[in-house]
């Protein structure tokens, strides 16, 4: 059985891919905690002056959190237990001392989305499509970051608030990727841009995304982003919500068709 998170090096480029093709790479707990001890591991190694993060196979950089059979603890400390979890390793992307590029091969939808956004370079093959589909089942992102780009705010609060996904070339036009390209060059592209970075002097790098992240900061994106997930929190452990109850219901008991057909079907029926 094959690692569902692998790591390798090429030069001084570390590339972690998320490796459970047949399931979109949806993420499992003992992934995030892989994924949490990597990071750690990257952030102390002198040897690596870029990361990049892919998902294996052709349909899906990740779909986020596998939600097939999940068990949600509602309103117990569980839920905030593994909110803040999700939230710290996602983090741990931003906090890196050196840049991360994400290479995003097909969907990269809620936390999945998260994990291509806090990168600080993303680049979508031209089969990409982004979207944070969470509040259709009674959820929040793990993080909020689409009002942090250079972007049409309009949209970004339609994305939002619709759950609605986007192509490509439409999270390039509201500056949430860097490049599209062919499909089939994709890991080309990435491990290219990622290799030019790595030839720049590794202090300097640090240094100046230690300066870009102190700007961010210094514009309040710690602070939104933890009151965000402190409403994340409250609406997964919210009580008495009929639709929230019924889809969750659904997802606890595995049948994952039947629950996005409940979850997305009345969306497939009306315009966007």
């Amino acid at each position: 059985m094959s690692e569902p998170l692998l790591y390798e090096r090429d030069g001084h480029v570390g590339i972690i891919t998320f490796n459970r093709p047949d399931k979109l790479n949806a993420l499992t707990p003992s992934m995030m905690q892989q994924l949490d001890r990597l990071l750690d591991q990257i952030n102390v190694d002198d040897e690596i002056r870029c990361l990049v993060l892919m998902g294996a196979g052709d349909r899906a950089f990740s779909v986020g959190f596998d939600l097939d059979g999940l068990e949600m603890p509602y309103a117990t400390p569980d839920v905030t237990s593994a909110v803040d979890y999700n939230f710290r390793v996602i983090m741990k992307i931003w906090q890196l001392r050196i840049p991360a590029i994400a290479a995003v091969n097909g969907y990269a939808v809620a936390a999945g989305s998260n994990l291509a956004m806090i990168c600080d370079i993303t680049i979508a093959s031209d089969r990409a499509r982004f979207g944070e589909p969470e509040i259709r089942h009674g959820a929040l992102s793990p993080l909020l970051l689409l009002p942090w780009f250079n972007a049409n705010p309009k949209m970004i609060h339609y994305l939002y608030y619709s759950g609605d996904t986007i192509t490509a070339a439409e999270a390039r036009e509201l500056g949430m990727i860097a490049r599209v390209v062919p499909h089939d060059t994709l890991r080309d592209a990435a491990l290219a841009m990622a290799r030019r970075i790595a030839l720049v002097p590794p202090y300097a790098v640090r240094m100046t995304k230690d300066s870009i992240r102190r700007t961010y900061e210094a514009m309040g994106f710690s602070n939104a982003q933890y009151q965000h997930k402190a409403n994340d929190t409250l609406v997964l452990g919210s009580v008495g919500i009929p639709e929230k109850d019924y889809l969750f219901g659904l997802m606890q008991q595995g049948d994952m068709r039947a629950f996005l057909e409940a979850r997305d079907g009345p969306f497939r029926r009306t315009e966007r």
